[in-house]
Order: C-alpha cells, then sequence, then structure tokens
C-alpha cells in the first residue's frame, strides 16, 4: 500500500502528525554554527541554552541565546525545520544542553522541554 502524504508538496511549516508520533517531541544533537566567543566562551558543559527562532528576511533561522539574551550562534540539522515548525506553530518550547566544547565547536542537544 502506498500512503497518500497529501500532494507531494513541501510543507514544512504546516501540521505535524506522522503516524501518531509527535515530531514535537524529538531531540537532536549538533554544532552550533558561528559561534560567537563573546557569549559562549564561558560557558561549559551542561549548561542550557535557549531556543528561538528569528526571522531572516522571508525565511526563519533557529538559533541559541544565553540567559542575557545574547544570540551564542545558529542551527542547521536535519530536522531543524520541524523545530521551527513546533516553535512558530505549536508554541513548544527547546532548550539546547552543551554536550561538548573543543576547540571553538560547541556541541549540543537540542529537545523539547
Amino acid at each position: 500500500m502506498s500512503g497518500g502524504g497529501g500532494g507531494g508538496g513541501r510543507d514544512d511549516l504546516g501540521p505535524v502528525v506522522d503516524d501518531g508520533f509527535d515530531q514535537c517531541s524529538r531531540s537532536y544533537e549538533a554544532p552550533i554554527n558561528s559561534p560567537k566567543p563573546s557569549v559562549l566562551g564561558p560557558l561549559n558543559v551542561g549548561d542550557v541554552l535557549d531556543v528561538l527562532v528569528v526571522p531572516t528576511g522571508s525565511s526563519s533561522t533557529l538559533a541559541v541565546m544565553d540567559s542575557k539574551g545574547s544570540i551564542g550562534g545558529s542551527l542547521t540539522f536535519f530536522g531543524y525545520l520541524q523545530v521551527i515548525n513546533c516553535i512558530v506553530q505549536q508554541a513548544v518550547t527547546y532548550k539546547a544542553e552543551i554536550l561538548s566544547i573543543a576547540g571553538g565547536v560547541f556541541i549540543v542537544r537540542v529537545a523539547p522541554v
């Protein structure tokens, strides 16, 4: 049986239901892109950052923010558009926990709270 997928068009910001699995409950591991040393430098493994959607022209970017409200870098990973959808369409809150820091590369786990 082939399932009807809804016309074959891309719908990144549409309602999310996939065989009963809540796509907004997934977690992801990813590096922070363009990490800002002034924001991330003082942080340690285990510290937690807020994840937010930043409008950029006609699209949106997923970013991390410290407790002072400073943007520390952006996030792109397989599934990041789904996270943007969950934040924008369903008001899900995500946090990014720092898993490792090596030579200025920050790896985080992005998960809903």
